[in-house]
């Protein structure tokens, strides 16, 4: 029998380990926040742009991620670090829980909790999660609320012949529910959820009104989507089909499905995606084993075969791994199973662990490595702030030059994609309100919105005989577009070329526009 005391003073080193580790990470993705090595990335501006735009919930995703950037910003001012707190936060709870969850699942033992510290470590470590402490997109709560979701759950149905009540099975309908709001992925849970229930002694719980009443609660605290959608004509929906390939119908396509699996090796690393599926595996023949089997396979099946058919992008199967690292962290890191391993195998685990690590650290700071920026993915995140730059100045120009103008001029600022109107926002001194039209190109949140001819037509309403005059930018090296030219009276080029090492980061076209008439815009491509 266990000592009661040993236990106690085990949990409470290793919880202490845990914590120690977690605000020594936090504390140092907080002085990387700080220290501008990346800029907000397209999603984050936009996230925080729809936080000048409340609604019950937004075209492409659920209203929690903007809610809680709401919320943090109105703490810590709009910038940088006020969008992105919640992220560290975020994460560090999200290792908590699958502590709390791995000491639920493996007993409240020494074996435990260190299987627990170990899964909640690698959970910090591998560059799919790692990039989500630092980078506040949907997927930080999203994982957060997952592994909540998960540790409910177990509560609910690892206590053997003792039935939970309704209490919990409630809780995790609402926690689901708000996971949905999230990112719809969520949508899994259930799935997995319900084959585990049907597939093990478990099953006997469809035959009562508990997971029924789970299922209602989360729809309920779904119900803000719900009810945006209804009003709207249901256009997520038709997004999320889009952005699935559903149209494109039945395909094959094997270069999709090896840029999914080089993918998933990149971003788990070899060896860690390989101790993950072993471990899986090999502990079916438990109720645990079966518990983290269920939440996890078949996401990761699902995506595999989605690639097939259609692009996957690398971080949808990311809630796949998360029962995983449980199950590695208890078959191959536990330490009487780490002393049972030749040397050669120990040699493998702990070289493939620490290149995970080194891959993240990496990636934060890949700059110093003077990559092409074509084979650097945070270049993506770098060069907005001189975009952001640039476009105060012009504007401020503008403005000097409409001075001369009799009745003086309003500036807008307008692009064609959303990734750039959503940084030009952000990033351009005193945030205006930046307009996207369409040129040729799939809906997006913009189009929910009012767009530059009804910001025109308002103006001229408060003030008739002022001239318009605007801001065109998008990105790359271009030319004056027709719709765009046709809009204005002129338009005059002033490209910026953003370079970083040496290197061209970002090329910008921008353009003084003169004397709005109207801007006659291209139907959407897609949704």
């Amino acid at each position: 029998m266990t000592n009661p005391r040993t236990t106690n003073s085990t949990r409470i080193s290793y919880g202490t380990m845990l914590i120690g580790a977690l605000s020594l990470i936090s504390l140092l993705r907080i002085l990387y926040i700080l220290s501008g090595q990346l800029d907000l990335s397209p999603d984050e501006a936009l996230y925080w742009d729809c936080t000048r735009r409340p609604e019950l919930s937004y075209y492409t995703k659920g209203p929690l991620i903007v809610y809680l950037i709401l919320l943090s910003t109105h703490v810590f001012g709009v910038n940088v670090f006020g969008v992105r707190i919640l992220a560290v936060v975020f994460s560090a709870m999200s290792s908590v829980y699958l502590y709390k969850l791995c000491i639920h699942l493996f007993d409240d033992t020494k074996e435990g909790q260190f299987t627990g510290l170990t899964a909640a470590l690698l959970l910090q470590v591998i560059p799919l999660y790692a990039a989500y402490g630092v980078i506040f997109t949907i997927d930080s709560p999203f994982v957060f609320l997952w592994i909540v979701s998960l540790y409910t759950f177990w509560k609910i149905v690892g206590n053997g012949d003792k039935e939970a009540g309704y209490g919990l099975w409630i809780l995790l309908g609402i926690l689901t529910g708000v996971g949905f709001m999230a990112k719809y992925i969520m949508a899994f849970f259930y799935i997995c959820a319900f084959l585990f229930l049907l597939f093990t002694e478990n099953r006997r719980l469809l035959k009562t009104p508990k997971p029924y009443v789970s299922f209602v609660a989360g729809i309920l605290a779904l119900s803000p989507v719900i009810i945006w959608n209804a009003a709207h004509g249901w256009v997520t929906l038709r997004h999320t089909a889009g952005h699935a390939h559903v149209a494109d119908g039945l395909q094959i396509l094997p270069m999709s499905l090896l840029e999914f699996i080089g993918s998933q090796i990149g971003i788990v690393t070899p060896v860690v995606l390989f101790l993950i599926i072993a471990a899986l595996f090999k502990l079916r023949a438990t109720k645990r084993g079966d518990f983290l089997f269920w939440f996890s396979i078949p996401v990761l099946l699902f995506f595999t075969v989605k690639s097939v058919q259609g692009k996957v992008q690398a971080n949808w199967p990311m809630t796949g791994y998360i029962t995983g690292l449980a199950a590695a962290a208890w078959v191959f890191f536990r330490r009487d199973a780490f002393k049972a391993m030749s040397i050669h195998a120990k040699r493998t685990i702990v070289i493939g662990t620490a290149a995970a690590l080194v891959v993240t650290i990496i990636g934060h700071f890949s700059v110093v490595l003077h990559l092409n920026p074509d084979n650097d993915p945070a270049s993506r995140l770098r060069g907005w702030r001189e975009f952001g730059t640039a476009i105060t100045t012009i504007y401020g120009e503008l403005q000097q030059e409409g001075k001369a103008y009799p009745y003086g001029t309003e500036v807008l600022l307008v692009s064609d994609k959303y990734q750039v109107t959503a940084e030009m926002a952000f990033y351009t001194k005193g945030n205006p309100w930046v307009y996207c039209i369409n040129l040729g190109r799939r809906v997006n949140e913009y189009d929910m919105w009012p767009g530059i001819n009804e910001a025109a037509i308002k103006l001229r309403k408060a003030a008739p005989q002022r001239r318009i005059d605007a801001i065109f930018a998008t990105d790359g090296n271009q030319p004056t577009h027709p719709f765009v030219a046709f809009a204005f009276d002129r338009c005059e080029a002033t490209p910026l070329t953003v370079n970083e090492n040496g290197q061209i980061l970002r090329e910008y076209s921008i353009f003084k526009c003169y004397n709005f008439k109207g801007m006659i815009e291209a139907k959407p491509s897609a949704y």
